[in-house]
């Protein structure tokens, strides 16, 4: 009875033993510590957008018409846009607007009103803008002013 007894609490000590060693090999000594993970760095604050400034919408403020040089070619098709730009400015939206002051009283009160009285009923094409760049109309002023950084 004793040799069963025996193989019984040898086999118990091996198969205790065995489950213990595998455990053991994974597990971390005091020593080491486990390696930690680093949260992801926050994101950089966003950047402030640049101040915007305001001037007079004139002839030059277009995107057509702009750095093309000097030259026999570059400088009469400078000349032509500028003198587009110049077209819509002075001889379609400054009458037109004054045309409005006359039957209204005043001129126009804000950017829609001044977009939709001025520039759509009367078909005008405002020239195009270079990336960054809008059209804002001043109703103090009573100007049509480019807004860019």
């Amino acid at each position: 009875m004793k040799p069963k007894l025996s193989a019984c609490i040898l086999a118990t000590a091996l198969i205790a033993g065995c489950s213990g060693s595998e455990s053991d090999d994974t597990a971390t000594s005091p020593s080491e510590t486990p390696p930690t993970i680093q949260p992801p760095p926050p994101p950089p604050p966003p950047t402030a957008p640049p101040k915007m400034v305001q001037e007079e919408a004139t002839p030059g403020v277009g995107k057509k018409g702009r750095g093309y040089g000097t030259g026999p070619v570059a400088t009469p098709i400078a000349a032509y846009f500028r003198t587009r730009q110049r077209i819509v400015f002075n001889i379609q939206i400054q009458p037109t607007m004054n045309l409005y002051k006359a039957q209204h009283g005043h001129f126009p009160k804000s950017h829609d009103e001044f977009i939709k009285e001025i520039i759509k009923k009367n078909r005008i094409q405002l020239p195009e803008l270079p990336e960054g760049h809008r059209y804002v109309y001043d109703p103090n002023e009573a100007k049509l002013m480019v807004e860019h950084p």
